[in-house]
């Protein structure tokens, strides 16, 4: 008998694989990165159908099996249908575009998910101006390297990536920053070589 996991996931990434199953890229609070697989999830009588969407946050059931995770049952949190603003769907791809480049392979990385949940769950609850957006979005670029090793503590910017704490205030704050910030993310990101 397996072993069924249940943790909080955000749906980085799907697409469709054989008839009715669909392969799904998973960033876990409990597991890490993972791939998993749904049977049957693109059948119009399958329970899992509307809960898998790209770009939702939910707790997933998973079992380990000899060479993929499988989803035996979901919960859903927070539906991706809140990205309908543009400029929050443009934030919210540039940021899983940048963790399926860096993340290879499972390694549980709490601080990370809890980054990236922070940085979720503030687009989808503020009405954000547009530069709010990309200031949220360069905050959580920062983060993520940070938490990653790929970044070194920038005395001018590590107030921003020490925690995962997040306001309109601290966006405010990080304009005057922000020029600084995507110089140190190109240099961190260069030196990934990904």
């Amino acid at each position: 008998m397996h072993h069924i996991y249940t943790t909080k996931a955000i749906i980085v990434k799907s697409f469709p694989i054989g008839e009715a199953n669909k392969y799904y890229f998973l960033l876990t609070q409990d597991l890490g990165f993972i791939k998993a697989s749904a049977q049957g999830v693109r059948l119009d009588k399958s329970k899992l159908k509307g809960h898998l969407q790209d770009y939702c946050m939910v707790s997933i059931s998973l079992v380990k099996g000899k060479d993929i995770w499988r989803i035996t049952g979901i919960e859903t949190i927070t539906r991706g249908d809140f990205l309908k603003d543009i400029n929050k769907l443009i934030a919210i791809k540039n940021i899983f575009s940048l963790l399926l480049r860096l993340l290879h392979g499972e390694e549980k990385n709490e601080q990370l998910f809890f980054s990236v949940e922070s940085f979720y769950n503030f687009l989808f609850k503020n009405k954000l101006s547009e530069d709010n957006i990309k200031s949220l979005e360069t905050i959580t670029v920062l983060r993520i390297l940070y938490h990653l090793g790929y970044f070194k503590k920038s005395f001018d910017l590590f107030d921003f990536v020490k925690d995962d704490e997040l306001s309109i205030n601290t966006l405010n704050l990080f304009e005057n920053k922000k020029n600084v910030a995507i110089l140190d993310i190109n240099n961190a990101l260069n030196e990934t070589h990904l």
